[in-house]
């Protein structure tokens, strides 16, 4: 076999193992939370400032998610007790394309109130789109999401729910590291629409990616 074909050979074999090499990513972030329920008689809101730590495991185009959100939310105007919030996903993902990545997987959330604990467990499809707009340090990211199926224990009937987020990662030259700042929000319709939940907040963060 001649130099130029083993070279060849080399070069196909490196980019394979590069591709199928295993890539970690990991991001710490600040989210200022509010908690919106509404229902006929009444509208209770609650805000404060959550933790949200986000993981996940890349394998050529699969990728496995974890995250885990949590604090303590404060009554909006009034003396209620304050809401410890505590929610998770993992979500198994495939990227059809480099700037595409769709996944589904559980997002549940717990609210810790005075003699109860209110869950929700939502069964997702998330599509996200992110693309570079300024050179290749800054990168702008749209995600959807859309429940297929849900269990909750409140008085009323589930009937969808769905939400998204929207912001930028600006990546530090020659360094793992970039910084996010994004706004989320998510709605979910129970009852017939005689209970509105929301769930929103803007997010700031750094990350950690390796390539």
């Amino acid at each position: 076999m001649s130099i130029p074909l083993v070279l060849l050979a080399a070069a196909l074999t490196a980019l394979e193992l590069r591709a199928q090499a295993l890539h970690p990513v990991g991001s710490a972030s600040l989210v200022n939370t509010r908690v919106r329920s509404q229902v006929p008689t009444a509208i209770d809101q609650f805000t404060g400032s959550a933790f949200l730590g986000q993981g996940g495991l890349m394998l050529g185009r699969f990728e496995l998610s974890v995250s885990y959100l949590q604090g303590t939310l404060n009554h909006d105007g009034g003396t209620a007790a304050a809401r410890d919030l505590a929610e998770g996903t993992v979500l198994l993902g495939v990227r059809p394309r480099d700037w595409l990545t769709l996944e589904i997987g559980p997002h549940a959330r717990a609210y810790t109130l005075a003699a109860s604990t209110q869950r929700w467990l939502f069964w997702e499809l998330r599509a996200r789109a992110a693309t570079a707009f300024v050179g290749s340090a800054v990168r702008g990211y749209a995600e959807l999401w859309r429940a297929v199926a849900a269990d909750v224990n409140v008085p009323e009937s589930f009937d969808h729910a769905q939400g998204g987020e929207a912001g930028m990662i600006v990546r530090l030259a020659r360094a793992p590291l970039e910084g996010r700042i994004g706004y989320r929000i998510d709605h979910a319709v129970l009852g017939g629409g005689t209970r509105l939940e929301t769930v929103d907040g803007v997010v700031i963060g750094v990350g950690v990616r390796w390539r």
